[in-house]
């Protein structure tokens, strides 16, 4: 596991970047950093994810269970964005299933790009 996150105080967002095989661990990890975060909790801070040099390493149905995981945090998600961007096509249809759960139970509006251009576009407005 590989992953980075900064805060960009310009445009508001929290970049998070992660490269290699992506467990579900991985991602309760990174979580975790961002909710210690205040610009993401308080102050409004969408965030920019960037898979492009990584894989999940997990079954769709985690999908899931990542969403019942977010759920008790739908007072910080709710009308907040997610860009994510990814590479790989398995990545890519998990995400995309993600994003339909997540909006329908915490109301977190998290799209996927393959592009950074594409991503920073649609997070920014």
């Amino acid at each position: 596991m590989s992953y980075s996150i900064k805060v960009d105080h310009q445009n508001k967002l929290i970049r998070y970047r992660h490269s290699g095989q992506i467990k579900i661990e991985d991602i309760g990890k990174a979580w975790d950093e961002f909710l210690k975060l205040k610009e993401f909790t308080e102050q409004g801070y969408n965030l920019l994810s960037d898979y492009r040099d990584g894989v999940f390493d997990m079954k769709i149905e985690t999908v899931y269970e990542i969403v019942q995981i977010l759920v008790p945090l739908k007072p910080i998600l709710s009308g907040k964005k997610q860009s994510m961007i990814l590479g790989d096509p398995y990545s890519t249809a998990g995400s995309m299933l993600f994003e339909n759960e997540v909006y329908e139970k915490v109301g977190f509006l998290v799209k996927v790009f393959s592009t950074k251009k594409a991503a920073m576009d649609w997070v920014m407005r």
